[in-house]
């Protein structure tokens, strides 16, 4: 999985396209953030899916987190886990929240910052999917004003292929992964503009 870290190296924005709970999904997601830790990237995880401890449990202890940001009201989600912040939007459909606890996280710190946004297909769950299409487009902007990288979950199962496609044109990178462990995933990359 670490190749396909090479393969997206550079580029600003990542569709990863699995499964939700697919191991090849969370391996590359894995090998995403992990790919610029030893440049001094921090790691930031905005989940709709896992427990904030859960995310932090994936990560090696060389890696610097930055923080979780945790979406949805679950009592057991506390605000600290060995001493990383997490912070909680509890309501999932509260884009306007979610944006300006990410804006915080995207401008703390003087290190660069990748993240991993699980996932658009959560979040289309709670608001319609032009909807998240306008707030992504804006995260993602903020993304490369602040030097960051992310990644973005979705599920293309859940989707038709024109909601998809519409998440897709809005990064610099999509990444398909089969799940079957027979493939390695798929990348495909537009060029980026110096």
């Amino acid at each position: 999985m670490t190749g396909v870290a090479e393969m997206v190296d550079g580029v600003t924005t990542t569709l990863l396209c699995g499964a939700s709970l697919g191991g090849e999904t969370r391996e590359c997601c894995e090998a995403l953030l992990t790919a610029g830790a030893d440049d001094g990237r921090d790691v930031l995880w905005v989940t709709y899916t896992r427990p904030p401890a859960d995310c932090l449990a994936s990560v090696p202890d060389d890696v610097s987190v930055r923080g979780v940001l945790a979406v949805g009201d679950a009592p057991h989600w506390e605000t600290s886990i060995d001493g990383v912040d997490v912070e909680v939007v509890a309501t999932p459909g509260d884009i306007t929240a979610l944006g300006i606890k990410l804006s915080r996280f995207l401008s703390a710190g003087d290190g660069d910052l990748t993240v991993c946004f699980d996932s658009v297909t959560a979040m289309c769950q709670y608001v319609e999917p032009e909807t998240a299409y306008g707030f992504l487009h804006t995260i993602a902007v903020q993304l490369y004003a602040a030097d960051a990288t992310a990644h973005f979950h979705i599920d293309p199962a859940a989707h038709d292929e024109s909601t998809v496609d519409l998440f897709a044109s809005l990064c610099d990178a999509v990444v398909n992964v089969g799940d079957d462990g027979d493939d390695e995933p798929a990348v495909r990359t537009r060029p980026v503009l110096d």
